[in-house]
């Protein structure tokens, strides 16, 4: 046997050795014009939505198998507003978000299983806030189009004392738990035909 032919061999053997998602797995792309994260916070006077305007997320898929999916996503901090100034300070500053310090916020996917629904799954997953990491449980939803597009809705809650933000004021006490959601709009999904429906535009 030729070397050449040798080298052939081994690459060919190696190739369809690969699991499918070693072969599949591919970053898809996201509408991010058409996409969102934002958090949900209160205090005894006022319920927040804060919204980030400057992020990156990075989706792979293996075919239409959402459960072989990862997710990362980094947040710029600093890009947080919630419709008033003087929030929009506080939020940034020690207290709470302290962007100077720890200007990136990180999400990255750990496992996903799936449920009785073939819409719904269970991303386990770790946060980075504040140079602190903790483990988070999402409830994903899948909300397929039928232009082939499909939406991933993800929601999940996080104790802002677990990532230092102990700050509480005498008369407004803010609330412990913060609740997130984030909207992706995947462009190239792979998506059953059973699971099509029309899209409704958000």
């Amino acid at each position: 046997m030729t070397r050449a032919l040798r080298a052939i061999l081994i690459l060919i053997f190696a190739t369809v050795s690969l699991p499918a998602y070693a072969q599949n797995d591919q970053k898809r792309e996201l509408v991010k014009e058409d996409s969102r994260i934002e958090f949900h916070a209160s205090s005894t006077f006022a319920k927040v939505v804060g919204v980030f305007h400057s992020w990156e997320a990075d989706l792979k898929m293996s075919g239409d198998k959402f459960e072989t999916a990862s997710l990362e996503i980094e947040i710029e901090a600093e890009s947080v507003t919630t419709g008033s100034g003087l929030r929009d300070k506080e939020a940034k500053g020690k207290n709470f978000f302290e962007v100077k310090e720890y200007p990136k916020i990180r999400f990255v996917s750990k496992s996903i299983t799936p449920d009785s629904d073939p819409s719904k799954f269970r991303m386990d997953a770790d946060l980075t806030l504040r140079g602190i990491t903790k483990p988070v449980s999402v409830a994903i939803t899948l909300r397929p189009q039928e232009n082939g597009h499909q939406h991933v809705d993800g929601d999940f809650s996080f104790n802002r004392r677990d990532f230092g933000m102990t700050h509480n004021a005498p008369l407004n006490k803010v609330a412990n738990t913060v609740e997130v959601q984030f909207h992706l709009h995947v462009k190239d999904a792979a998506v059953p035909a059973a699971q099509l429906q029309p899209r409704v535009d958000r």
